[in-house]
């Protein structure tokens, strides 16, 4: 028998993809903001949602750009932590013990600790989907991943490959070392 599920937290049925950090540069200064709604549209494009009233959003609409850093697991407390806290009065980088590191395509740096990057720059024309609903569209320029952890797919066999997913709340699992298929 099948129960019914409050609508404000339906998301979670499919929402349990990988944490990440998605990172800025504005006016000099680098920031960074924990996202759990990141999704790829097409081969090389990818939709985030952060609120408009967030600081990094401001920065993406300011700038056009970001890089979404993918951490793994032993970086959920610096996760968490990165969203707690905004990073408009507070040097998330400094703060959490972050490593910006310069990007190939973007002005955003990537973070040196995360075992994966992709740098976005949002698509000129949907800068409106920001406004109205907090998405960014933005196709990726660059991407790349720590050496051993992926091929064409993450290879969650090797520890610091387990990727850190939100199941909502405070919850999170992590990206088993079994593949299936």
């Amino acid at each position: 028998m099948k129960k019914n599920v409050p609508l404000d937290v339906s998301y979670r049925l499919i929402n349990h993809g990988p944490v990440v950090l998605v990172s800025t540069l504005y006016r000099g200064r680098p920031n960074v903001c924990a996202a759990a709604w990141v999704t790829p549209v097409d081969l090389n494009l990818v939709l985030v949602v952060i609120s408009r009233e967030n600081y990094t959003a401001r920065c993406i609409q300011s700038t056009g750009e970001f890089v979404i850093n993918v951490p793994n697991h032993t970086l959920r407390q610096k996760v968490v932590a990165c969203g707690s806290v905004s990073g408009e009065r507070v040097d998330k980088f400094a703060r959490f013990g972050l490593t910006p590191e310069k990007a190939r395509k973007v002005g955003a740096p990537l973070i040196r600790e995360c075992i994966g990057h992709l740098e976005c720059k949002v698509i000129k024309g949907e800068e409106r989907l920001s406004r109205k609903y907090d998405i960014f569209l933005a196709r990726v320029v660059a991407a790349s991943a720590e050496r051993g952890l992926f091929s064409t797919h993450w290879l969650p066999r090797m520890p610091a490959a387990r990727t850190l997913h939100h199941l909502g709340g405070k919850r999170f699992a992590l990206l088993s070392g079994k593949v299936v298929g």
